[in-house]
């Protein structure tokens, strides 16, 4: 009975119905799990008093969420008094990720649930866009569960995408045009970054992403298009009679392919402008009480149409320019270079609970904490599958090794760069944005057949005990 029973689960294995779909279940089960993760006590932290209910940036997002959807609140919390109810008063970032929360707010009311399922849905839109870019790019079905699920199990990702933070937004709107790119929708792609963009500038780095993508494909085709040609002029002994001609180089250079990023790229540039104007318009940007696009630059009052976004796009970078830690970081912050350490993580909410004898503390537990903090095992196999990655992106020269290295140099190396040349101040959750390469390397390296099975099983326990270790809630109850 029992070799019967095994006999018919092989079957069932070999079938390509189930072997087709089987992926596919498994994405539903980690998708479903992730979600789950996500909106546990999504109620808690909640507000027994102004402003001690919000979690690390909450603070201005949900505030300037609430004075944009008009809701009142008491003197002592952040942006109550700092514009007119229906403005912007955190002018430093666009405001798309603010009327997001906004409408959740105006739809669930003024509560956590209200405040945060919205990055409970983007994070849970950025795992699945994520199995579909790593589709895109050739990787099989497997591959591209294994990424996700990992993706799942990290507790940067899963902490950003349950707290009303801008960071998960923007992560989903660069998958998603990076998807449609590689589908070669360029305008597609550019309308959704563009939009990206207005919730956070940084969805710009997408663009920088694809740019170096068709640069690695370029040079891919040089280099085969020159072999080519070497073959040609050099027939070997097996090929007596020289190839037939091909046509030049110079008619076979894709200038299709070589205009679709400056499609993307100029679509993405009108729709965040046009956009942005929209925005400003609908929802005025203030800053410290005053209206952030009035007469920042002499250039913006020639553009028409586009005069208050360009305004409010001078005062934001302005803004990013004069966070400068020139002493080196402080507090929270870190090199970006420190990123790639795990160095200096983020206590974004914390609680503990004590246990007092005779008046003497005799124990201290903590039973909250949000941290902005990578899964130190993927990490570390991260790091490992980026060599891989860039000894594959040299040798094999697929797109899926292209991906990792243009998508961590676009994403990773403006903030290194601003922090070197600028001592722009950095903190360890941008790396948000460039975590999708991470989970990619780490999957292509576990996927190898070099890795064997037993090991792959210690890795996946060490990575669920870690999951379990950081996640936010010590206990059921969340008290």
């Amino acid at each position: 009975m029992l070799t019967a029973a095994r006999e018919r689960i092989a079957a069932w294995r070999r079938s390509p119905t189930v072997r087709r779909r089987l992926p596919l279940i498994l994405l539903g089960v980690v998708v479903a799990l992730s979600v789950g993760a996500r909106v546990f006590h999504l109620d808690i932290p909640s507000e027994s008093k102004p402003g001690q209910g919000l979690v690390f940036d909450e603070k201005y997002y949900v505030n300037a969420a609430r004075v944009i959807g008009g809701v009142h609140m008491q003197p002592a919390e952040t942006y109550a008094t700092a514009s007119p109810p229906g403005t912007d008063p955190n002018g430093e970032h666009p405001q798309l990720g603010k009327v997001i929360v906004a409408a959740s707010i105006r739809l669930l009311g003024d509560n956590p649930i209200g405040w945060r399922i919205t990055a409970v849905i983007a994070g849970t839109a950025a795992l699945l866009l994520l199995y579909w870019v790593v589709r895109l790019l050739g990787g099989s079905p497997w591959l591209a569960l294994g990424t996700t699920a990992i993706a799942a199990a990290d507790n940067l990702w899963l902490v950003s995408g349950r707290i009303a933070v801008l960071d998960i937004y923007c992560v989903s709107f660069m998958l998603a045009g990076f998807g449609f790119y590689l589908k070669r929708r360029p305008v597609v792609a550019g309308v959704l970054i563009g939009v990206g963009m207005c919730v956070k500038e940084f969805a710009l780095y997408a663009v920088f992403a694809i740019v170096l993508l068709e640069a690695m494909r370029a040079a891919r085709w040089l280099l085969e298009r020159r072999r080519h040609r070497h073959a040609e002029a050099s027939p070997t002994a097996e090929h007596a009679e020289p190839p037939p001609q091909r046509e030049p180089l110079r008619r076979r250079i894709p200038w299709r392919r070589l205009a679709q990023p400056v499609a993307m790229a100029a679509t993405t540039v009108v729709i965040f402008m046009s956009l942005l104007s929209v925005l400003d318009y609908a929802v005025t940007p203030y800053h410290d009480g005053h209206p952030v696009d009035a007469n920042q630059s002499a250039l913006c009052d020639h553009l028409l149409i586009w005069s208050a976004s360009c305004n409010h796009l001078a005062f934001m970078n302005g803004y990013a320019a004069a966070l400068r830690s020139p002493t080196g970081p402080q507090g929270i912050a870190s090199y970006p270079w420190q990123f790639w350490g795990n160095i200096e993580p983020i206590d974004y909410y914390t609680v503990r609970t004590t246990v007092t004898v005779n008046k003497v503390v005799t124990e201290v537990n903590t039973v909250v904490a949000y941290r902005g903090e990578i899964q130190p095992v993927i990490l570390v196999t991260a790091l490992l599958g980026i060599v891989a990655a860039l000894w594959q992106a040299v040798r094999r020269r697929d797109d899926m090794s292209f991906f990792v290295v243009a998508w961590i140099i676009a994403t990773w190396l403006p903030a290194e760069l601003s922090s070197l040349l600028a001592q722009r101040t950095t903190y360890l959750y941008y790396m948000v944005v460039t975590m999708p390469a991470l989970y990619l390397a780490a999957a292509r390296l576990l996927g190898s057949r070099r890795v064997p099975k037993w090991l792959l099983g210690v890795w996946v326990g060490v990575l669920l005990a870690g999951f379990a270790i950081v996640y936010p809630f010590r206990t059921l109850t969340g008290t």
